[in-house]
């Protein structure tokens, strides 16, 4: 082939190939930029927050039982500090219980993190919670949701491990070991006769106490403080890792099997697990204890998921709404309105 030919030929096809590529390229462009919004329109969205008191007097608020949870820096914050908010089993209904500053109950105003205990009554109308406002102790407060002000009772060390009785008229917790009895009625602190172990929960009526004592867990009759049942774990038992479901008779701790996992576990049968489940940041015993809610989080994405303990099913609620800090997220889950079960 003349050497003039081939030079043409190569010449036509680099041609060709370019003008093929040049209107191909706006088309693929085209085609990346509608795969890119398809990909974020796909991709659930936070909501905005609106931030909405609870207001205890609205009965269609309680026709079921509400989580409720310690939110570290939510959006509506911009210094990034705690409150205490509700939601439904469903995930939804984000209610404000109360602020920052409502939660402020040291006598010179100076702020603190609250700790990681906050109860309600279960009449619904009063706030248990620990405050720590200096040093290693922590004021034990209660914040009466009706009238919004605070109350110390004492100021104590250790985990407060808070107990309502029944008819919300009085209070119980530890200072270190010791047992405090506050009563709503008259305003006064008094020691209960007995101890039990840390943390404890009092359940049926008021007339048991399950607790954990170093290595064993116990099982005491409230009143007399005669010890029930006990069980020797034969391993030192962290407090850090309980958390305990009197409405249910259950707890939560870590697995017997594989510490990478918790297990959910009865008060009478507590060596061995009626569930297992990854260990997340958080976690809570649903009303009836059949499900376990689990607090998640993925890159910018926080939301609630529960597990049912029979089936292992998994439910993703409602993703709760976003905040610019990076310090994010909830703990304390805790269940209250308690006398509906699901």
């Amino acid at each position: 082939m003349p050497k003039s030919i081939f030079i043409t030929i190569i010449s036509l096809v680099l041609i060709t190939g370019c003008e093929q590529s040049s209107e191909q390229q706006p088309a693929q462009r085209k085609e990346a930029a509608n795969a890119e919004a398809s990909s974020s329109q796909a991709m659930p969205q936070a909501p905005e927050l609106k931030v909405i008191k609870e207001d205890i007097s609205d009965s269609s608020l309680y026709k079921e039982p509400r989580i409720q949870f310690i939110w570290d820096a939510p959006p509506n914050r911009e210094d990034g500090k705690d409150e205490v908010w509700s939601m439904s089993l469903n995930g939804d209904e984000l209610r404000q219980v109360a602020s920052h500053e409502e939660l402020i109950c040291d006598e010179d105003g100076r702020t603190g993190q609250n700790g990681t205990t906050v109860v309600r009554s279960p009449n619904n109308r009063y706030l248990a919670y620990a405050w720590s406002p200096f040093g290693p102790k922590y004021l034990r407060c209660i914040l009466d949701l009706k009238t919004r002000k605070t109350t110390v009772i004492a100021d104590s060390v250790g985990i407060p491990s808070f107990n309502w009785s029944q008819d919300s008229r009085f209070l119980y917790f530890l200072d270190g070991r010791a047992v405090k009895k506050y009563d709503l009625k008259t305003n006064k602190l008094s020691d209960y006769p007995h101890q039990f172990g840390t943390p404890m929960y009092l359940y049926e009526n008021d007339t048991k106490v399950f607790a954990r004592d170093d290595q064993s867990l116990k099982i005491y009759d409230f009143k007399s403080g005669k010890l029930l049942k006990e069980w020797n774990t034969g391993e030192r038992l962290s407090h850090t890792y309980f958390q305990g479901s009197p409405s249910t008779h259950q707890f939560t701790y870590l697995s017997t099997i594989n510490t990478s996992k918790k297990g959910l576990y009865s008060f009478n049968n507590p060596l061995k697990p009626i569930f297992e489940f990854k260990r997340p940041s958080t976690s809570l015993i649903g009303p009836a204890g059949k499900f376990i809610y689990l607090y998640r989080m993925s890159q910018t994405m926080r939301w609630i998921e529960k597990v049912n303990i029979e089936t292992g099913e998994t439910i993703k609620l409602s993703l709760l709404p976003k905040t610019g800090k990076n310090r994010y997220r909830v703990f304390n889950l805790t269940v209250y309105n308690n006398k509906h079960s699901i």
